[in-house]
């Protein structure tokens, strides 16, 4: 899947000199990446580590995520966030560092939120605080 495309964003940031970690859902939800598909997309060769949320929950819900992930997320300087559902769950929460949200308007309200138009290919940053 996705997954597969991700690996050539990570190798970029890699050579721009960042230390990534990529994370992937605790179990199957949707469409999302788990370990498995990390590791059979190669991921695990490319990142400098590849660690699971803790959770199948959709989005990003910090009660839902293991301690070891929240570690982790929480020292991070910047998150990238592929998918709708972070779009919908990271837009509730008091961001402490910029998130950019990488993911496609599928349906109205995620659209109108953003002011976009439905099906739309969507980058953006929330910026620090960000409520």
């Amino acid at each position: 899947g996705e997954i597969v495309f991700d690996t050539l964003l990570v190798k970029e940031l890699k050579s721009l000199g960042c230390k990534v970690t990529v994370a992937v859902k605790g179990g199957p939800v949707l469409n999302d990446a788990t370990l498995a598909d990390a590791k059979l997309a190669g991921m695990d060769k490319i990142a400098d580590s590849v660690v699971t949320t803790g959770t199948d929950a959709v989005g990003l819900q910090p009660s839902e995520c293991s301690k070891e992930f929240l570690k982790i997320y929480n020292k991070a300087d910047f998150v990238i966030a592929k998918g709708m559902g972070y779009a919908e769950t990271l837009t509730e929460l008091d961001l402490k560092v910029p998130h950019g949200l990488l993911f496609r308007t599928k349906c109205n309200p995620v659209a109108n939120y953003f002011g976009v138009e439905r099906n739309r290919n969507v980058a953006i940053i929330l910026p620090r605080g960000y409520v």
